[in-house]
Protein backbone atom coordinates (compact mmCIF):
# COMPACT_ATOMS: atom_id res chain seq x y z
CA UNK A 1 0.00 0.00 0.00
CA UNK A 2 1.34 3.42 -0.99
CA UNK A 3 0.81 6.47 1.22
CA UNK A 4 1.43 10.00 -0.10
CA UNK A 5 0.69 13.52 1.10
CA UNK A 6 -0.28 15.82 -1.77
CA UNK A 7 -1.90 19.15 -2.46
CA UNK A 8 -5.03 19.43 -4.58
CA UNK A 9 -4.53 21.50 -7.73
CA UNK A 10 -7.07 23.44 -9.77
CA UNK A 11 -7.15 22.16 -13.34
CA UNK A 12 -8.98 23.30 -16.46
CA UNK A 13 -10.16 20.33 -18.49
CA UNK A 14 -12.46 19.47 -21.37
CA UNK A 15 -15.23 19.01 -18.80
CA UNK A 16 -14.51 22.34 -17.10
CA UNK A 17 -12.85 23.37 -13.83
CA UNK A 18 -11.92 20.47 -11.52
CA UNK A 19 -9.64 19.59 -8.63
CA UNK A 20 -6.86 17.07 -9.20
CA UNK A 21 -4.24 15.26 -7.15
CA UNK A 22 -1.21 13.96 -9.04
CA UNK A 23 0.39 10.89 -7.49
CA UNK A 24 3.91 9.56 -7.91
CA UNK A 25 2.84 6.21 -9.34
CA UNK A 26 0.02 4.63 -11.31
CA UNK A 27 -2.91 3.79 -9.05
CA UNK A 28 -5.76 1.28 -9.05
CA UNK A 29 -8.79 3.60 -8.72
CA UNK A 30 -10.79 1.17 -6.58
CA UNK A 31 -8.05 1.24 -3.92
CA UNK A 32 -7.64 5.03 -3.69
CA UNK A 33 -8.65 6.67 -0.40
CA UNK A 34 -8.29 10.41 0.11
CA UNK A 35 -8.39 11.99 3.57
CA UNK A 36 -8.29 15.72 4.29
CA UNK A 37 -8.19 17.04 7.88
CA UNK A 38 -9.59 13.76 9.14
CA UNK A 39 -12.46 13.65 6.64
CA UNK A 40 -12.74 11.33 3.65
CA UNK A 41 -12.99 12.99 0.23
CA UNK A 42 -14.71 10.94 -2.47
CA UNK A 43 -13.22 11.61 -5.95
CA UNK A 44 -15.60 12.38 -8.78
CA UNK A 45 -13.51 10.43 -11.29
CA UNK A 46 -9.98 9.25 -12.09
CA UNK A 47 -7.66 10.05 -14.97
CA UNK A 48 -5.88 7.44 -17.09
CA UNK A 49 -3.14 7.15 -14.44
CA UNK A 50 -5.66 6.34 -11.72
CA UNK A 51 -5.11 9.75 -10.09
CA UNK A 52 -8.21 11.28 -8.47
CA UNK A 53 -10.30 14.12 -9.88
CA UNK A 54 -12.65 16.22 -7.76
CA UNK A 55 -15.58 18.52 -8.44
CA UNK A 56 -15.15 22.26 -8.80
CA UNK A 57 -16.88 22.67 -5.43
CA UNK A 58 -14.51 20.24 -3.71
CA UNK A 59 -11.50 22.09 -5.11
CA UNK A 60 -12.89 25.43 -3.97
CA UNK A 61 -13.55 24.14 -0.45
CA UNK A 62 -9.97 22.87 -0.33
CA UNK A 63 -8.76 26.30 -1.52
CA UNK A 64 -10.84 28.09 1.14
CA UNK A 65 -9.33 25.94 3.88
CA UNK A 66 -5.83 26.47 2.52
CA UNK A 67 -6.34 30.24 2.41
CA UNK A 68 -7.54 30.23 6.03
CA UNK A 69 -4.35 28.43 7.11
CA UNK A 70 -2.28 30.96 5.18
CA UNK A 71 -4.13 33.85 6.84
CA UNK A 72 -3.49 32.47 10.34
CA UNK A 73 0.11 31.30 9.86
CA UNK A 74 1.44 33.97 7.48
CA UNK A 75 3.79 33.67 4.54
CA UNK A 76 5.76 30.76 6.03
CA UNK A 77 2.70 28.57 6.41
CA UNK A 78 2.66 24.89 5.48
CA UNK A 79 0.24 24.29 2.58
CA UNK A 80 -2.70 22.01 3.28
CA UNK A 81 -2.15 18.45 2.07
CA UNK A 82 -4.42 15.47 1.70
CA UNK A 83 -3.34 11.94 2.57
CA UNK A 84 -3.80 9.43 -0.22
CA UNK A 85 -3.47 5.67 0.15
CA UNK A 86 -3.60 3.38 -2.88
CA UNK A 87 -2.31 0.23 -4.48
CA UNK A 88 0.02 0.64 -7.42
CA UNK A 89 -1.21 -0.39 -10.85
CA UNK A 90 1.12 -2.50 -12.96
CA UNK A 91 1.19 -1.41 -16.60
CA UNK A 92 1.64 -4.51 -18.73
CA UNK A 93 0.22 -3.51 -22.13
CA UNK A 94 2.66 -4.66 -24.85
CA UNK A 95 4.39 -1.69 -26.45
CA UNK A 96 3.61 -2.83 -29.98
CA UNK A 97 -0.09 -2.28 -29.23
CA UNK A 98 0.37 1.51 -29.11
CA UNK A 99 3.78 2.25 -30.66
CA UNK A 100 3.61 0.64 -34.09
CA UNK A 101 1.55 1.37 -37.19
CA UNK A 102 -0.09 -2.05 -36.94
CA UNK A 103 -0.93 -1.67 -33.25
CA UNK A 104 -2.43 1.79 -33.70
CA UNK A 105 -4.48 0.59 -36.69
CA UNK A 106 -6.09 -2.01 -34.43
CA UNK A 107 -7.40 0.82 -32.19
CA UNK A 108 -9.32 2.56 -34.95
CA UNK A 109 -12.52 0.52 -34.63
CA UNK A 110 -14.21 3.05 -32.35
CA UNK A 111 -13.51 6.04 -30.11
CA UNK A 112 -13.27 3.90 -27.00
CA UNK A 113 -10.42 1.82 -28.42
CA UNK A 114 -8.73 4.90 -29.88
CA UNK A 115 -8.75 6.80 -26.59
CA UNK A 116 -7.55 3.69 -24.73
CA UNK A 117 -4.58 3.48 -27.09
CA UNK A 118 -3.79 7.19 -26.63
CA UNK A 119 -3.96 6.77 -22.86
CA UNK A 120 -1.59 3.82 -23.05
CA UNK A 121 0.94 6.07 -24.78
CA UNK A 122 0.55 8.64 -22.01
CA UNK A 123 0.92 6.00 -19.31
CA UNK A 124 4.01 4.51 -20.93
CA UNK A 125 5.73 7.88 -21.04
CA UNK A 126 4.87 8.62 -17.40
CA UNK A 127 6.55 5.47 -16.15
CA UNK A 128 9.37 5.50 -18.76
CA UNK A 129 10.22 9.21 -18.94
CA UNK A 130 13.62 8.59 -20.53
CA UNK A 131 12.26 6.27 -23.21
CA UNK A 132 10.91 8.09 -26.26
CA UNK A 133 7.91 6.77 -28.18
CA UNK A 134 7.76 6.60 -31.95
CA UNK A 135 5.97 9.48 -33.69
CA UNK A 136 2.92 8.93 -35.89
CA UNK A 137 0.35 10.90 -37.88
CA UNK A 138 -3.25 9.82 -37.52
CA UNK A 139 -5.79 10.51 -40.30
CA UNK A 140 -3.41 13.12 -41.73
CA UNK A 141 -4.44 15.46 -38.89
CA UNK A 142 -3.24 14.34 -35.46
CA UNK A 143 0.37 13.99 -34.36
CA UNK A 144 1.19 11.36 -31.75
CA UNK A 145 4.52 12.58 -30.41
CA UNK A 146 7.38 10.90 -28.55
CA UNK A 147 6.12 12.11 -25.15
CA UNK A 148 2.67 10.53 -25.36
CA UNK A 149 1.04 13.83 -26.29
CA UNK A 150 -1.44 14.41 -29.11
CA UNK A 151 -1.30 17.54 -31.23
CA UNK A 152 -2.83 18.56 -34.53
CA UNK A 153 -1.67 20.00 -37.83
CA UNK A 154 -2.63 23.38 -39.21
CA UNK A 155 -2.20 24.52 -42.79
CA UNK A 156 0.26 27.39 -43.21
CA UNK A 157 -0.13 27.86 -46.97
CA UNK A 158 -2.86 27.39 -49.54
CA UNK A 159 -2.85 23.83 -50.76
CA UNK A 160 -3.92 20.43 -49.57
CA UNK A 161 -2.41 17.01 -49.34
CA UNK A 162 -3.35 13.39 -49.88
CA UNK A 163 -3.65 11.16 -46.82
CA UNK A 164 -2.01 7.92 -47.83
CA UNK A 165 -3.13 5.89 -44.80
CA UNK A 166 -5.04 6.22 -41.54
CA UNK A 167 -1.73 5.83 -39.69
CA UNK A 168 1.69 6.89 -40.98
CA UNK A 169 5.04 7.36 -39.34
CA UNK A 170 5.79 11.02 -38.80
CA UNK A 171 8.80 10.81 -41.09
CA UNK A 172 6.81 9.42 -44.02
CA UNK A 173 4.09 12.01 -43.62
CA UNK A 174 6.33 14.98 -42.97
CA UNK A 175 8.50 14.60 -46.05
CA UNK A 176 5.47 14.93 -48.33
CA UNK A 177 3.63 17.67 -46.44
CA UNK A 178 5.96 20.57 -45.74
CA UNK A 179 3.13 23.09 -45.97
CA UNK A 180 1.78 21.94 -42.62
CA UNK A 181 2.99 22.78 -39.11
CA UNK A 182 2.03 21.45 -35.71
CA UNK A 183 -0.28 23.64 -33.65
CA UNK A 184 0.26 24.44 -29.98
CA UNK A 185 -3.45 24.29 -29.19
CA UNK A 186 -3.68 20.58 -28.45
CA UNK A 187 -6.10 18.36 -30.29
CA UNK A 188 -9.80 17.68 -30.69
CA UNK A 189 -10.65 13.99 -30.35
CA UNK A 190 -14.02 13.27 -28.69
CA UNK A 191 -14.49 10.54 -26.14
CA UNK A 192 -16.84 7.58 -26.45
CA UNK A 193 -20.42 8.79 -25.86
CA UNK A 194 -19.73 12.49 -26.47
CA UNK A 195 -22.60 14.21 -28.29
CA UNK A 196 -22.46 17.22 -30.60
CA UNK A 197 -24.71 19.85 -28.95
CA UNK A 198 -25.81 21.23 -32.32
CA UNK A 199 -26.90 18.17 -34.29
CA UNK A 200 -27.38 15.83 -31.32
CA UNK A 201 -25.45 13.00 -32.96
CA UNK A 202 -23.08 10.80 -30.97
CA UNK A 203 -19.51 11.13 -32.22
CA UNK A 204 -18.01 8.17 -34.06
CA UNK A 205 -14.55 7.31 -35.31
CA UNK A 206 -15.54 8.37 -38.84
CA UNK A 207 -16.05 11.94 -37.59
CA UNK A 208 -12.30 12.29 -37.27
CA UNK A 209 -11.84 11.78 -40.99
CA UNK A 210 -15.10 12.91 -42.60
CA UNK A 211 -16.37 15.63 -40.27
CA UNK A 212 -13.53 16.92 -38.08
CA UNK A 213 -14.30 17.99 -34.54
CA UNK A 214 -13.54 21.11 -32.53
CA UNK A 215 -13.61 21.80 -28.80
CA UNK A 216 -15.09 25.13 -27.68
CA UNK A 217 -15.79 26.09 -24.04
CA UNK A 218 -15.35 22.47 -22.89
CA UNK A 219 -17.80 21.15 -25.49
CA UNK A 220 -17.08 19.04 -28.57
CA UNK A 221 -18.75 19.97 -31.86
CA UNK A 222 -18.58 18.69 -35.39
CA UNK A 223 -16.51 21.29 -37.19
CA UNK A 224 -19.30 22.01 -39.69
CA UNK A 225 -21.87 22.24 -36.89
CA UNK A 226 -19.74 24.68 -34.92
CA UNK A 227 -19.03 26.91 -37.91
CA UNK A 228 -22.71 27.07 -38.83
CA UNK A 229 -23.65 27.78 -35.19
CA UNK A 230 -20.97 30.46 -34.93
CA UNK A 231 -22.13 32.09 -38.15
CA UNK A 232 -25.76 32.12 -37.01
CA UNK A 233 -24.73 33.69 -33.69
CA UNK A 234 -22.91 36.41 -35.61
CA UNK A 235 -25.88 37.05 -37.89
CA UNK A 236 -28.20 37.30 -34.90
CA UNK A 237 -25.82 39.66 -33.09
CA UNK A 238 -25.52 42.07 -36.02
CA UNK A 239 -29.17 41.96 -37.06
CA UNK A 240 -31.62 41.41 -34.19
CA UNK A 241 -29.29 42.65 -31.46
CA UNK A 242 -27.92 45.68 -33.32
CA UNK A 243 -29.40 46.86 -36.61
CA UNK A 244 -32.96 46.03 -35.56
CA UNK A 245 -32.45 48.48 -32.71
CA UNK A 246 -31.48 51.20 -35.19
CA UNK A 247 -33.98 50.55 -37.98
CA UNK A 248 -37.27 48.74 -38.28
CA UNK A 249 -36.87 45.25 -39.68
CA UNK A 250 -38.72 46.36 -42.81
CA UNK A 251 -36.32 49.29 -43.30
CA UNK A 252 -33.18 47.24 -43.93
CA UNK A 253 -31.94 44.01 -45.41
CA UNK A 254 -28.43 42.60 -45.63
CA UNK A 255 -25.90 40.59 -47.56
CA UNK A 256 -23.23 38.36 -46.04
CA UNK A 257 -19.68 39.28 -47.06
CA UNK A 258 -16.39 37.41 -46.66
CA UNK A 259 -14.55 38.30 -43.48
CA UNK A 260 -12.87 41.63 -44.20
CA UNK A 261 -10.14 41.25 -41.61
CA UNK A 262 -9.00 37.62 -41.76
CA UNK A 263 -9.03 35.65 -45.01
CA UNK A 264 -7.96 32.33 -43.44
CA UNK A 265 -10.02 29.19 -42.98
CA UNK A 266 -10.20 29.97 -39.26
CA UNK A 267 -12.41 33.02 -39.95
CA UNK A 268 -14.34 31.96 -43.05
CA UNK A 269 -17.44 31.22 -40.94
CA UNK A 270 -17.42 34.67 -39.28
CA UNK A 271 -19.01 36.94 -41.90
CA UNK A 272 -19.03 40.67 -42.44
CA UNK A 273 -22.24 42.41 -43.48
CA UNK A 274 -23.47 44.90 -46.03
CA UNK A 275 -26.67 46.43 -44.69
CA UNK A 276 -29.00 48.12 -47.20
CA UNK A 277 -30.99 50.64 -45.16
CA UNK A 278 -33.49 53.31 -46.15
CA UNK A 279 -30.70 55.85 -45.61
CA UNK A 280 -28.03 54.01 -47.57
CA UNK A 281 -25.57 51.17 -47.21
CA UNK A 282 -23.43 50.32 -44.18
CA UNK A 283 -20.63 47.75 -44.12
CA UNK A 284 -19.76 46.15 -40.77
CA UNK A 285 -17.70 43.36 -39.26
CA UNK A 286 -15.29 42.43 -36.50
CA UNK A 287 -11.61 43.39 -36.65
CA UNK A 288 -10.20 41.55 -33.62
CA UNK A 289 -11.75 43.40 -30.65
CA UNK A 290 -13.39 46.26 -32.56
CA UNK A 291 -16.30 46.49 -34.98
CA UNK A 292 -15.50 48.22 -38.22
CA UNK A 293 -18.41 50.44 -39.37
CA UNK A 294 -18.18 51.91 -42.86
CA UNK A 295 -20.86 54.15 -44.29
CA UNK A 296 -20.86 53.65 -48.06
CA UNK A 297 -20.92 56.26 -50.82
CA UNK A 298 -24.69 56.01 -51.28
CA UNK A 299 -25.42 56.78 -47.61
CA UNK A 300 -27.05 60.15 -46.99
CA UNK A 301 -24.49 62.93 -46.35
CA UNK A 302 -23.56 63.76 -42.73
CA UNK A 303 -20.80 65.65 -40.91
CA UNK A 304 -18.63 62.72 -39.85
CA UNK A 305 -15.87 64.85 -38.33
CA UNK A 306 -18.28 66.87 -36.22
CA UNK A 307 -20.30 63.88 -34.98
CA UNK A 308 -17.22 61.91 -33.91
CA UNK A 309 -14.82 64.71 -32.98
CA UNK A 310 -14.73 63.55 -29.34
CA UNK A 311 -14.17 59.86 -30.12
CA UNK A 312 -10.52 58.87 -29.67
CA UNK A 313 -10.70 55.77 -31.87
CA UNK A 314 -9.58 54.75 -35.35
CA UNK A 315 -11.56 56.72 -37.93
CA UNK A 316 -10.80 57.80 -41.47
CA UNK A 317 -12.18 58.64 -44.89
CA UNK A 318 -11.75 56.59 -48.05
CA UNK A 319 -13.15 58.58 -50.95
CA UNK A 320 -16.79 59.18 -50.09
CA UNK A 321 -16.80 56.42 -47.47
CA UNK A 322 -16.38 57.00 -43.75
CA UNK A 323 -15.13 54.36 -41.32
CA UNK A 324 -14.88 54.19 -37.53
CA UNK A 325 -13.88 51.39 -35.15
CA UNK A 326 -16.30 50.71 -32.30
CA UNK A 327 -15.09 48.99 -29.14
CA UNK A 328 -17.96 46.54 -28.77
CA UNK A 329 -21.63 46.41 -29.68
CA UNK A 330 -22.68 49.14 -27.24
CA UNK A 331 -20.38 51.63 -28.94
CA UNK A 332 -21.45 50.37 -32.37
CA UNK A 333 -25.07 51.06 -31.44
CA UNK A 334 -24.14 54.55 -30.22
CA UNK A 335 -22.32 55.42 -33.46
CA UNK A 336 -25.02 54.03 -35.73
CA UNK A 337 -27.74 55.86 -33.84
CA UNK A 338 -25.88 59.20 -33.98
CA UNK A 339 -25.48 59.00 -37.74
CA UNK A 340 -29.04 57.81 -38.32
CA UNK A 341 -30.38 60.72 -36.23
CA UNK A 342 -28.18 63.13 -38.20
CA UNK A 343 -29.47 62.03 -41.63
CA UNK A 344 -33.00 61.07 -40.60
CA UNK A 345 -33.90 63.21 -37.55
CA UNK A 346 -37.60 62.40 -37.67
CA UNK A 347 -37.15 58.65 -37.93
CA UNK A 348 -39.19 56.58 -35.50
CA UNK A 349 -38.97 52.85 -34.94
CA UNK A 350 -42.51 52.78 -33.64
Amino acid sequence: MNIEKKRMEAWGTRKGHIGHIMLDKLAIPETVTVTLQGETLIPESFDCFGHPNFTKEQEQLYSFKNDEIRRKEGENYTPLEAEITYEERIFDVPRDKFDTVEGIEESLWDLQDLNKMLNNRRIFHKIHEDDRLNKFVLFGTFVLDEFGQVMSFEKTQVGGFVVKADVETFEDFHTDNRRWTITTDGYDIPEEGDICPCCGKIFAIDDLTQNPCVEVDHKMYHDKCWKNYRQQMEINAFTHQLMSLIYKDSDYHYELLPNGYCQGDCCAHIPWFLFHTIDGDIKMGWRKRVISIEWQENYKPFDFCEIFKDQNVTKYQDGNKWEIHAWGTDKAYEYLEKVRDAVNPNYSKY
